[in-house]
């Protein structure tokens, strides 16, 4: 029961922001253009202050395991080569076939994957959470950008074009300047004239994305794209943190690392996607309705893995 009010707790919420942009959409407080700008606000500054911030935050002293990190790091690379092979056959279009992959290993780590390791297994899971989000915000964010690249109606002609993309990648640029200046912090830490503003946009950039998100949500294009969305958004949440978790058991891991695991592979996809989708191109509207429908079936998903796994003794 705790299990479930906590996911419901973390994922209701989400659902108001999202509603209250739905309706300022409705009651034409904000039309198409304004939510336009807002998007390239949130690509632009929101959305790297809130990674910098959080990367810059992280504890390196804090618990490490190599060993987790590598089977993390695997497991996002199986998924996306069977996704490469699988994402054809459900959609023809490239602007859909990124946003499909995109979203099969982009969790939103950030927002949820830290409370939920921490509500799964403590401090302890708060510690190893901090650190490993230095790691794979950054490579999720680099691994999304080759991607949406890849699957740009604007297609890159060479690996150049492509690393030119990472390298300009405002969402890139925010992680790396956050893991520069974490590994600085003991010899130099930002002051807080710099740092504050920094985090007071960190603290607008989720709700800010929720409410555009929300207010970019189409109801008679989620009919449209209801085969990709219930495909996408159950292999998310559910398929993908399964087998997940299954392997993970079977190479010993127990305790605080299944909690990583569940925290990592079983989060509904990344409000960050959506900004990152429509500045290069994607299917914006399919990746929105994407993070909308996986948020809301990681209420009912979260509860079941984590009691599951605790029932079998993972945990």
């Amino acid at each position: 029961m705790e299990d479930f009010l906590f996911s419901v707790n973390a994922v209701i919420p989400l659902f108001i922001l999202m509603a209250v942009g739905w309706i300022l959409t409705r009651l034409n407080v904000w039309n198409s253009d304004f939510l336009k700008i807002a998007n390239t606000i949130s690509f632009n500054i929101l959305i790297p202050c809130n990674l910098f911030c959080n990367i810059y935050n992280a504890n390196f002293t804090e618990v490490f395991d190599a060993k987790l990190l590598a089977f993390v790091l695997i497991t996002v690379a199986v998924i996306v080569g069977i996704g490469f092979a699988v994402v054809p056959v459900l959609s023809k279009k490239p602007a859909r076939q990124g946003v499909i992959l995109q979203a099969l290993f982009r969790g939103n780590f950030a927002l949820l994957g830290l409370p939920l390791c921490e509500a799964l297994a403590g401090p302890e899971g708060a510690q190893i959470a901090s650190v490993f989000l230095a790691f794979l915000i950054p490579a999720f964010n680099i691994l999304a950008t080759v991607i949406l690249s890849i699957y740009s109606d604007n297609k890159p002609d060479s690996i150049w074009k492509i690393l030119k993309n990472i390298a300009k990648n405002p969402l890139i640029i925010g992680c790396v300047a956050g893991l520069l200046f974490s590994f600085t912090k003991p010899y130099f830490t930002l002051p807080n004239i710099v740092y504050k503003p920094l985090s007071d946009l960190k603290l607008v950039a989720t709700p800010f994305a929720l409410l555009v998100l929300g207010g970019d949500f189409k109801f008679r294009s989620f009919v449209d794209n209801i085969k990709c969305v219930t495909f996408t958004g159950l292999t998310r949440t559910v398929v993908v943190p399964a087998i997940a978790v299954v392997f993970a058991a079977l190479l010993g891991f127990r305790g605080l690392h299944i909690a990583l695991i569940i925290s990592t592979f079983g989060t509904p996809v990344a409000v960050a996607s959506t900004a990152m989708t429509y500045k290069m191109n994607g299917d914006y509207d399919l990746a929105c309705q994407v993070v909308v429908f996986t948020t809301l079936c990681s209420a009912f998903t979260i509860t079941m893995f984590a009691f599951i796994s605790r029932l079998s003794g993972l945990l």
